[in-house]
């Protein structure tokens, strides 16, 4: 094993499930581990066991508000903890959970523990952003690449572990994009389908309403912003998402849609609408998320996108 390794991939990929699957290899008392069963990869999966901790961003800073980034005070504790020998088992394991969201002092404080290892300790860095990390931080690291799974053995394995009937397991196969975290959770739990079929009515409704509508919906975005990053940033993927399938269906190219329970609203648009109006849609909100991640004026940047996307009829 190496003392530490970076697994990137986009959201629900899998990096969660694969770092405790190797906490539990680290530590697992039998013969073929992991096994799933003994004690401590029981504790593991129940996040109980003393030497397998999970970092990610938490907490709130000084004026009350949730923080954003994974902080020098967390990995110091991380310093601490890594220099004494595992408690409970053979190694210590610290899951960094969004390893592109380390500051500055944070990242630089982790380069030094990477550069010189403690012995029994295990790193196991997660991240969809490689970019975001530094270079330093990525060249001590062994890197493993998860990568979207084909759509067919995503909706084969929902009819087969869940019971999916096969026609909504193909939905729940193109809306996950190949993640099957997403998938499974659909699977499991009705209510994220429901959630996403609620925004989508509000996307479709903001996109026929005039000006006061959109800037309503633009305003109600930019206050969550604040409190709930990652869930604005996620409706307006699903905006994306939709303005996607227009363009694929005023191409004719039906069996790319994502969201097929739709597809007469989504005939409806794209017939209404150019081929470069979709695209130019999508550019319009793609941009809008970039501006937002870059910490631009929340309000003020969805403003500008609800000025620059069209009308559907």
């Amino acid at each position: 094993m190496s003392h530490a390794y970076l697994f990137s991939g986009p959201h629900q990929i899998g990096k969660m499930t694969l770092a405790m699957d190797v906490a539990r290899l680290l530590n697992c008392e039998a013969a073929e581990p992991p096994c799933g069963d003994c004690r401590p990869c029981r504790r593991i999966a129940d996040q109980l066991h003393a030497d397998v901790r999970v970092i990610r961003v938490q907490g709130t800073g000084r004026e009350g508000r949730g923080r954003t980034a994974i902080s020098i005070d967390q990995i110091r504790d991380v310093q601490k903890e890594a220099s004494l020998k595992p408690y409970e088992g053979r190694y210590r394991v610290f899951i960094i959970d969004g390893a592109e969201q380390l500051t500055e002092e944070a990242a630089n404080a982790l380069l030094k523990i990477l550069e010189e290892p403690p012995e029994g300790v295990v790193f196991l860095l997660l991240t969809s952003d490689t970019g975001s990390i530094l270079p330093t931080i990525i060249s001590r690291c062994q890197r493993i690449e998860l990568r979207p799974l084909a759509l067919e053995l995503i909706a084969r394995e929902l009819v087969k572990r869940f019971g999916t009937e096969a026609g909504r397991a193909d939905e729940v196969a193109r809306i996950s994009g190949g993640m099957p975290g997403w998938a499974i959770a659909a699977s499991e739990d009705s209510d994220v389908l429901d959630r996403r079929a609620s925004q989508l009515d509000t996307v479709e409704v903001t996109l026929r309403q005039g000006l006061e509508g959109r800037f309503a919906y633009a305003e109600r975005l930019g206050t969550a912003f604040t409190r709930n990053r990652s869930g604005v940033l996620g409706e307006l993927d699903l905006m994306v998402q939709w303005w996607r399938d227009v363009l694929v269906l005023s191409q004719g190219k039906t069996e790319l849609a994502t969201n097929i329970s739709r597809i007469d609203t989504l005939k409806t648009a794209a017939d209404g609408l150019s081929t470069d109006s979709a695209a130019n849609a999508i550019k319009a909100v793609q941009e809008t998320m970039d501006h937002l991640e870059r910490n631009a004026n929340p309000r003020l940047a969805l403003d500008n996108l609800m000025l620059a996307l069209p009308t559907i009829s």
